[in-house]
């Protein structure tokens, strides 16, 4: 006896007149996918969010997600401030490699702050309003532009990596002409825009699979659009990951022939080791930025499907793909931090100042305590000495 409606994706009509759904599949006729694989993060959350909401009376992965996305968006912008402030001195900004860190910043601030934005409306205001405008602003607007600005991110960090490879390997002037990084961020951003454009234009939300009279943010293509999007979201990943890679490769070659050609000595590893530690502002973001990336991407190339249901998946997801987001979320760690002279040009800036100035302050209050507190411990030790001279004589 067939079923009533007809089973998609696969599905199989049983007995009873009701579809068996293959798996990442729910739904009358199959029609819902559950692979959270498809999931934006917003997406993801919502749905951890609402599956907990049915089982507790407080909802716990609501108020960590919303601390997250807090936390990286404060840690955002002062980041991305201080780095600003020292990346637009004229000794930076004369440079290509100051010029793409600047570049970097803004589109990691756009990032952050679009993914704060796009968390609010999915808490405050979906369940509110179904019109079009806003509906086509918070699905096909935010997300993508959060996505862009992420890829333009990735582009641009590799693009440095080429610079660093360029200074590091070939002794190319680092005070050269800046057209090398204007040209290479700008037909980066042309392209990556390109890359997503189809996600403005073909995107449409899919019935929510725990409330069908509501929409989702998660979207579905046509076959063959859907194989380019799948096609263009890995090459955004694997391509910026690889140029990492190989630039960290080719500079750690060119450390080893330098040691190798120092003469009359045999401690070539400590030679070694003390080179790739006064060089660590080249190696500190790519590899920040392949750790961050790596766990996100293998989780997407091992299983096509991965089923939202599983709720250990799930956070899985989310945790990696929050982990994707965080080197613009910490841009003065990776990039200002572990260099020498970015440090000394940060600590002539307004907020280098500022931080000098309250460190300094804790510093002298610790050191007020300390010295209160030896001469507490000295005079209760004469004290102590005293007494017991006088047991003594006694």
């Amino acid at each position: 006896m067939p079923c009533i409606s007809e089973c998609l994706q696969g599905g199989i009509c049983s007995f009873n007149d009701t579809c068996i759904c293959p798996p990442c599949y729910t739904g009358n006729s199959c029609e819902i996918s559950t692979n959270v694989i498809k999931f934006s993060l917003t997406f993801a959350m919502k749905w951890d969010m609402q599956q907990t909401t049915s089982n507790s009376s407080f909802n716990t992965p609501e108020f960590f997600y919303t601390a997250v996305v807090a936390i990286m968006l404060f840690m955002a912008v002062i980041n991305n401030i201080a780095c600003l402030q020292t990346f637009l001195l004229h000794d930076i900004r004369s440079t290509n490699c100051g010029m793409l860190q600047i570049f970097y910043c803004i589109a990691g601030l756009i990032t952050i702050i679009g993914m704060q934005l796009r968390m609010l409306t999915m808490l405050k205001f979906d369940a509110l309003t179904n019109a079009y405008s806003y509906r086509y602003t918070a699905c096909n607007i935010i997300p993508v532009v959060v996505i862009l600005m992420a890829d333009n991110c990735m582009w641009l960090s590799s693009v440095l990596i080429i610079e660093f490879v360029l200074l590091e390997c070939f002794n190319f002037n680092i005070y050269r002409s800046r057209r090398f990084s204007v040209l290479s961020s700008t037909i980066g951003l042309i392209l990556t825009i390109g890359s997503h454009m189809h996600e403005i234009i073909a995107r449409r939300p899919l019935p929510d699979p725990m409330h069908p009279d509501s929409y989702s943010c998660t979207f579905a293509y046509t076959l063959p659009l859907d194989i380019i999007d799948k096609i263009l979201r890995v090459c955004h990943v694997i391509i910026p990951l690889a140029i990492h890679f190989i630039g960290s490769i080719c500079m750690l070659i060119s450390i080893t022939r330098r040691t190798l050609l120092v003469r009359d000595r045999k401690d070539y590893f400590s030679v070694f080791i003390s080179a790739c530690i006064k060089r660590k502002h080249f190696f500190v973001p790519p590899l920040f930025i392949i750790v961050s990336n790596l766990p996100h991407l293998i989780l997407h190339l091992k299983d096509p499907c991965e089923d939202a249901r599983d709720i250990s998946l799930l956070r899985t997801h989310i945790a990696f793909n929050i982990l994707v987001y965080l080197p613009p979320s910490i841009t003065f760690l990776i990039y200002i931090f572990p260099s020498n002279s970015y440090m000394y040009k940060f600590k002539t800036t307004f907020m280098g100042r500022c931080f000098k100035r309250i460190f300094q302050r804790r510093k002298e209050q610790n050191a007020s305590r300390w010295n209160q507190l030896r001469a507490v411990s000295r005079e209760k030790f004469t004290i102590f000495v005293s007494c017991a001279k006088q047991k003594f004589k006694n």
